[in-house]
């Protein structure tokens, strides 16, 4: 049977009979109506692709991979004299001339030794000038923490890093870093101190998107470096039979002689045994913050690191207060995560029922802010449950 599918028989009442719903999972091939044709589910609508519009959801759902395409006018001899190939062969094993190493990997096309797309990803020193598609990283800075920033929050010009694959990655990770550093949060202590991420998890991510990312879309990797989250656009949609619901537990690689490839080296950047995105979910427990967040926009996947403390809204205000004279809505959500004033709103109020803080006397509207009570001074856990 070419399609993976899941019969539930359901016994409605009597006058409706009896129903059947059929499950069809997604996968990562191309299928065909009883007709031959090809068609694709875009809102209400049923839409008939032919073409390249085929050959495009093939490479979209991982059926083939564009890292297999020959590039035309790069060739196995400029390929065979780049540095990074050089270099990497000087500790492969077992020991290979460039010729036969490119073509046993079939990283050049047997009849007219052209190169394909994942040679150049993988050894190009500027992979982005023989690659038709655009295939950097660019990372930006907001001094924002809104959902949606406005282009007047962006820092500065954003940064493009090129380079082979591992280069890439080491490159992209440094950069990183060094904005990061300096992004300031607010602590339960009232100070600003440079916001922390895993790095261990910050590299998992990118490392994810360089080497699972659709290059058949024309796109960079997009890095947007936020006062409270970092977001990291990998361009493509899920490969595959990947959802949001089973990327934890299921492995699918669109690209995988880059997957292959990269982990050939002395101290990959990636270890190829699944449990990447397992590494980033106990990095970020282990650091007391949320785990990441996987969404699947129309073209894209992203993957939020978002700078929010696993513990709950009430003991970070207790624990500010404790440190700090009083706190104020704004602060509050800058501290706990929360974006709704009014949700801020809920939790004062929930701890000013249980007597653990009280509004600050003479300070109303926007210069409003609460202390804690003698009961709230007095606790040194939290009461309010």
């Amino acid at each position: 049977m070419p399609y993976d599918l899941e019969y539930l028989w359901i016994d409605a009442r009597e006058e409706l009979g009896t129903c059947c719903l059929v499950t069809v999972q997604k996968s990562a091939d191309v299928h065909k109506t009883a007709s031959g044709e090809v068609r694709q589910r875009r809102g209400a609508q049923s839409l008939k692709l032919t073409g390249a519009k085929i050959a495009d959801l093939a490479l979209s759902k991982g059926a083939r991979s564009y890292e297999d395409q020959p590039l035309s006018d790069y060739e196995m001899d400029e390929l065979a004299e780049e540095p990074e190939i050089l270099r990497f062969l000087e500790s492969y094993s077992p020991v290979s001339s460039t010729e036969k190493f490119l073509r046993r990997q079939r990283l050049v096309t047997r009849k007219d030794g052209k190169a394909t797309v994942a040679a150049a990803i993988l050894y190009a020193e500027e992979p982005a000038t023989v690659v038709p598609k655009r295939c950097s990283v660019k990372i930006a800075r907001y001094e924002s923490n809104e959902a949606v920033p406005d282009r007047k929050y962006l820092k500065g010009t954003p940064l493009t890093i090129d380079g082979p694959a591992r280069l890439l990655i080491d490159r992209t990770l440094a950069a990183v870093a060094e904005i990061i550093e300096s992004v300031p949060v607010l602590g339960t202590d009232g100070m600003m101190s440079p916001v922390k991420y895993p790095p261990e998890a910050l590299k998992e991510i990118i490392v994810n998107a360089v080497i699972h990312r659709d290059y058949n879309v024309s796109d960079d990797i997009l890095i947007s470096i936020f006062d409270n989250r970092v977001e990291v656009r990998s361009p493509g949609r899920l490969p595959g039979h990947m959802t949001p619901n089973n990327i934890l537990t299921d492995r699918f690689a669109r690209n995988p002689s880059i997957v292959r490839l990269l982990n050939k080296y002395p101290d990959p950047p990636n270890k190829d045994i699944g449990e990447g995105l397992d590494t980033v979910m106990s990095a970020m427990k282990a650091a007391k913050l949320k785990g990441p967040q996987f969404v699947v926009e129309e073209n894209a996947f992203v993957v939020v690191l978002v700078h929010t403390p696993l513990a709950r809204p009430e003991e970070l205000i207790l624990e500010f207060l404790r440190n700090n004279p009083e706190i104020s809505n704004k602060i509050a959500r800058s501290l706990t995560g929360i974006a709704s004033e009014n949700r801020v709103k809920q939790v004062f109020y929930k701890l000013k029922k249980a007597g653990m803080i009280e509004p600050v006397p003479g300070r109303v509207r926007s210069k409003s802010a609460w202390r804690l009570t003698d009961k709230g001074i007095a606790s040194k856990g939290l009461a309010a449950n």
